[in-house]
């Protein structure tokens, strides 16, 4: 690897590292797949997805290295590298440096010439240089290399993925396929959230958190581990993009207080207990983020307002960014203003860009997917009539979290990200909660229509849990004679 003025030369002992590590994990993946999709239908997508992920990784590098030549991902690398070169030279003052605060001393103290320096805006923010923390070990371990780097991450990344994908199709299981597109193979998300960025880091942890959640209060499996996988999710959020947890804390605890609710069977204490369960929603909320105040830095409560104003206006510097974005209108720094924009920058976050307002070949691949998202979700509403998807809503806690979480995250990236090139990366946390959540809806929506076509009564309640039938959903047939079982027998 050649890096000169901040720019990075993939050598070609990288390739055949490369299909080394690939081998490896096919061998590895590959045993675990054939022990588990016996039990486990699922994992019939488990090499294909971990691929996708490896691939989707290296496809941006690729982008990064040859076709712009620089950008965030070649800066976090290079300032891995260098903190990597430290842990070589020293391991102890490679640890002094992980736990430092960021300070002109320190820089100075700890990288010279022989180590390499750190980009000067990458070390000195708390959330880029979190970053390059966690990369520095891979880094490390691949002979800084940056295809290999690239190739840990979405490893390492694809746990939480796999784990969120797993949990909805224990709910859901007949849907498996909709959902391994929905939240293994969705383009975005494989292309955005695999390489070296923030975003790889964050997903993986919104996927870790609802997992971890699920296992604790539902499953009341491996606690004190999942607590700590709960933890662990909740800081690099913090620690990267705070907002993430803003607005997956207070869809997750909705997801938790409605169904403990919900699973009352006296209907009129359901409804007394409701407005206090929403108060209590709120109220915990805000706690939550009045004492992670210093945490959240420019987004805690007191500073999102301004944040907010100001994102609008640094993005739309056409000199810096380009032309390509977009304007919600004028607001003031003030909650009513903010909030009015809340149609047009939920639209965005949700829908845009569109495949007419893209002007290059990532920004038209993103419009596709947004085309795609749009008329799903138009569809969907035209089956329930409106009026079915809130009977859904109020009926399921699994999709309310899901839509509750959309609907907020984008708004925060709609009303705070006007450029276009940022909004496709900065939204693809809550498009499989979004996705998932339509095709769950369009699922029920489904076997509502059988059992009504058969004269019978449908219950939107007794999906509230998942599919009321899931534990006859039948292993496939090959994978019942490779155990010796008779087919249709378990």
């Amino acid at each position: 690897m050649n890096r000169v003025e901040g720019l990075v030369d993939i050598a070609f002992w990288e390739y055949p590292a490369l299909v080394c590590y690939l081998v490896v994990l096919l061998i590895v993946m590959g045993r675990r797949k054939r022990l588990s999709i016996g039990r486990h239908p699922e994992y019939a997508y488990y090499l294909t997805g971990i691929y996708a992920r490896v691939g989707g990784a290296l496809f941006l590098t690729w982008i990064y290295v040859y076709y712009y030549g620089n950008g965030d991902t070649i800066s976090f690398f290079n300032s891995s590298v260098a903190l990597a070169e430290l842990a070589k030279q020293d391991p102890v003052k490679y640890m002094r440096c992980m736990l430092a605060p960021v300070s002109w001393q320190n820089y100075q103290n700890f990288f010279d010439a022989t180590t390499g320096y750190p980009l000067g805006y990458v070390y000195y923010d708390d959330r880029t240089w979190t970053l390059v923390k966690l990369l520095s070990p891979l880094a490390l371990l691949s002979f800084k290399s940056i295809i290999l780097t690239s190739a840990y991450a979405s490893t390492i990344a694809y746990g939480g993925v796999w784990r969120l994908y797993r949990m909805l199709v224990r709910y859901y299981p007949r849907i498996k396929g909709q959902l391994a597109f929905a939240v293994l193979f969705f383009p975005s998300t494989v292309f955005w959230g695999s390489g070296i960025l923030k975003d790889t880091f964050t997903f993986s942890a919104v996927c870790w958190y609802v997992y971890a959640l699920d296992a604790i209060f539902f499953l009341r499996k491996n606690v004190r581990a999942n607590w700590l996988n709960v933890l662990v999710a909740a800081y690099i959020m913090i620690a990267l993009k705070p907002y993430i947890f803003m607005t997956i804390f207070p869809a997750s605890l909705l997801w938790l207080l409605y169904r403990r609710v919900q699973r009352i069977k006296n209907a009129l204490l359901r409804i007394l207990l409701l407005p206090g369960t929403m108060a209590l929603l709120g109220g915990l909320s805000l706690l939550t983020m009045e004492r992670l105040g210093d945490r959240l830095g420019k987004f805690s409560l007191d500073s999102a307002l301004r944040t907010i104003v100001l994102n609008q206006t640094d993005m739309t510097r056409s000199e810096q960014y380009g032309t390509n974005y977009f304007n919600i209108g004028h607001m003031d720094a003030t909650w009513p203003s903010v909030l009015s924009k809340f149609p047009q920058a939920t639209f965005a976050g949700l829908f845009r860009p569109t495949i007419l307002e893209s002007n290059n070949v990532v920004m038209a691949l993103a419009g596709l997917e947004n085309a795609y998202v749009l008329l799903f979700a138009i569809y969907l509403l035209w089956r329930t009539r409106l009026v079915f998807f809130f009977t859904l809503l109020l009926k399921n806690p699994l999709l309310q979290m899901c839509f509750v979480f959309a609907l907020g995250y984008a708004f925060m990236v709609g009303v705070s990200t006007p450029n276009f090139g940022a909004l496709v990366r900065f939204k693809i946390p809550m498009l499989p909660m979004f996705v998932s959540g339509m095709f769950i809806a369009a699922h029920i929506l489904d076997r509502r229509r059988r059992v009504l076509a058969a004269g019978q009564r449908f219950d939107f309640g007794a999906f509230s849990d998942g599919d009321p039938d899931r534990g006859m959903v039948r292993v496939p047939v090959q994978d019942e004679r490779k155990k010796g079982a008779k087919p249709g027998r378990r």
